[in-house]
């Protein structure tokens, strides 16, 4: 009589055991497969490839952009080369216009601050030179003798000063002041019967 083997369930940590070992197994041996039928599939391809391409009918297309793109391409290469000319001649031309002012400068002492960013912007070169006028103009006029009344001026002031600050007596002083005043057009409207009365000490 034969002894029917006894069956023995299968336990869970041995079913995740199976089930992991499974996955792993088929997953090597399918990437095995897939690494071997790439290296197939792109040599077909490549064989593939003279017929693929003339089914689509696109070589007209293909060459229009060729031409296109060759076209592009040494019309850029040209075009930095024209524009890099160009912004030497520009560099140039500002460099003659910076040197001459330069020199002037030396002589006429501008105050006005010579900018290479005015220099090389044509728009902003009357916005300069009206400025350096105006400035020579200005210099000119208070060296004329109707610029001079300031200097004068001031040197009045400075009197006036000096009389305050001269130890004189109060009425003395008030009246030499009332009179370098004058001599500059300036009233101190001082009351008549005190400037008698400064006049009279």
């Amino acid at each position: 009589m034969s002894v029917k083997p006894r069956m023995v369930p299968i336990r869970n940590i041995e079913m995740d055991y199976w089930n992991f070992s499974i996955d792993e197994q088929y997953d090597n041996r399918q990437n095995s497969l897939k690494t071997e039928m790439v290296d197939e599939i792109n040599e077909i391809a490549e064989d593939n490839y003279d017929t693929f391409k003339k089914k689509l009918k696109i070589d007209g297309l293909l060459s229009e952009i060729k031409k296109n793109y060759d076209d592009y391409n040494t019309f850029k290469s040209q075009k930095e080369i024209i524009e890099q000319q160009k912004k030497n001649a520009l560099d140039k031309s500002v460099n003659a216009l910076e040197d001459q002012l330069v020199k002037y400068n030396k002589v006429r002492k501008w105050k006005t601050d010579l900018s290479r960013s005015l220099l090389k912007e044509p728009n902003e070169h009357d916005v300069l030179l009206k400025k350096l006028c105006h400035e020579e103009t200005e210099k000119a006029y208070y060296a004329s003798p109707k610029g001079r009344a300031l200097k004068l001026l001031d040197e009045s002031k400075k009197r006036c000063k000096h009389l305050l600050h001269a130890g004189l007596d109060l009425n003395a002083t008030v009246h030499n002041i009332n009179l370098e005043m004058r001599g500059q057009k300036i009233d101190l409207n001082l009351p008549e019967n005190a400037q008698l009365m400064i006049a009279n000490k």
